[in-house]
């Protein structure tokens, strides 16, 4: 979180309850970039869809250059309400800029899990995939096309000639010929370079740390002019404000950096988001005019400790408890670095034996005198400790 004295002019005065809980991860609410017709050029090459709105994202792209986001400490977390309109989807967008790693998707489905959570919805899960690189995603577009040129003999024109425009097309067909290609198809998984494979592996890991119920979905494929690697959609079912007993699409995230090199970008920058789509837009969401103020931070030391940190941010959350953290920062100097320019006065850090023992060690930083409790306990402790 950035402090008052530094928070940009684009940044916002007022939050909404899913603003508010984006906070607690690190999300930085923003002004909603406006869709321009230079954006709208730029994502032309792009095929329109409800789940992957390249428009939206090359607004914010735009929006990243304008506003100098670049000088700002990166990784960089986003959020804004979208507003709708003929061409924007209504709901929220939420962006981790500047990783490489699987900690990316980790914190956009960490977050926006609990934002459905708090909003009623149930039996929430995660359907994933990956499409890895541009090459791993070429390698799996030849094999298709393959695929169905051999075992697609049969199908009706209409199917033809929509897999000859796109051969993707086959994963958003309802027909019954088009259902029964895709259940034999070759999965994309299968044809990732081995970078491609080592990301999505740790991500699959961040998932089962975080006990979150996913599912792999080789039919989840993307946009395929700037979606890349971890695909994901969060289902779920009902809330007191939606329809009964209708599971439905949530929310859907991916990789869109290479957006950013159709926009002019040197190289490209790792770029990850969620949409959240507003299930009602009648409901009148509370106003805050402040958003939480932490008092402690958080750092983690090593790959375990990380693989923890989400899920004790989430405990710390359910209890109200706001810390500041960077989690796209491993090394302890720049972690120091941040609490000490924030002038906290405790630190709660998770290293590799505090991950393994299900602890968190305490300091202070004025006395270094210091406890190591159990996660369990940390809340009520942390409540009862005197600033």
């Amino acid at each position: 979180m950035l402090k008052e004295a530094t928070r940009p002019v684009w940044s916002l005065n007022e939050f909404d309850k899913t603003l508010v809980t984006a906070t607690y991860f690190g999300f930085m609410p923003i002004m909603a970039p406006k869709v321009t017709d230079a954006d709208i050029e730029a994502a032309k090459h792009c095929i329109p869809h409800p789940h992957f709105d390249a428009v939206e994202k090359a607004a914010l792209i735009r929006h990243y250059n304008e506003h100098n986001f670049a000088s700002l400490p990166h990784p960089l977390a986003l959020a804004y309400c979208l507003g709708g309109g003929k061409r924007r989807t209504q709901g929220y967008s939420l962006h981790f800029i500047g990783a490489q790693t699987g900690i990316a998707e980790a914190t956009l489905i960490r977050t926006a899990l609990s934002i459905l959570a708090d909003e009623g919805y149930e039996n929430l899960h995660v359907d994933i995939n990956c499409i890895g690189d541009k090459d791993s995603f070429y390698a799996y577009e030849r094999e298709l096309i393959n695929y169905v040129k051999k075992f697609g003999a049969d199908m009706s024109e209409s199917l033809r000639q929509s897999l000859k425009q796109d051969i993707f097309n086959l994963f958003k067909h309802d027909e019954e010929e088009a259902a029964r290609l895709r259940s034999t198809a070759p999965s994309s998984i299968n044809f990732l370079s081995s970078l491609s494979r080592l990301h999505f592996k740790e991500v699959l890991e961040y998932l089962e740390s975080l006990g979150i119920d996913f599912r792999l979905t080789p039919e989840l494929i993307g946009e395929k002019n700037h979606s890349s690697h971890t695909i994901f959609a969060i289902k779920g079912i009902g809330s007191s404000n939606s329809k009964e007993g209708n599971e439905s699409t949530l929310a859907v995230g991916y990789r869109y950096s290479r957006l950013g090199k159709k926009m002019g970008f040197r190289k490209e920058v790792p770029m990850a988001g969620v949409t959240l789509f507003s299930q009602d837009q009648q409901v009148e969401k509370k106003v805050y005019k402040q958003l939480p103020k932490p008092k402690f931070y958080l750092i983690q030391l090593g790959r375990d400790a990380k693989m923890k940190t989400l899920s004790l941010i989430e405990l710390l959350r359910s209890h109200k408890i706001p810390v500041h953290h960077f989690l796209g920062k491993d090394k302890l100097a720049v972690q120091l670095s941040n609490a000490e320019n924030l002038r906290v006065t405790y630190l709660i850090i998770i290293g590799q034996k505090e991950a393994i023992d299900g602890t968190a060690t305490i300091r202070n930083m004025s006395t270094r005198a210091q406890d190591t409790i159990s996660v369990e306990m940390l809340p009520d402790y942390l409540k009862n400790i005197a600033l």
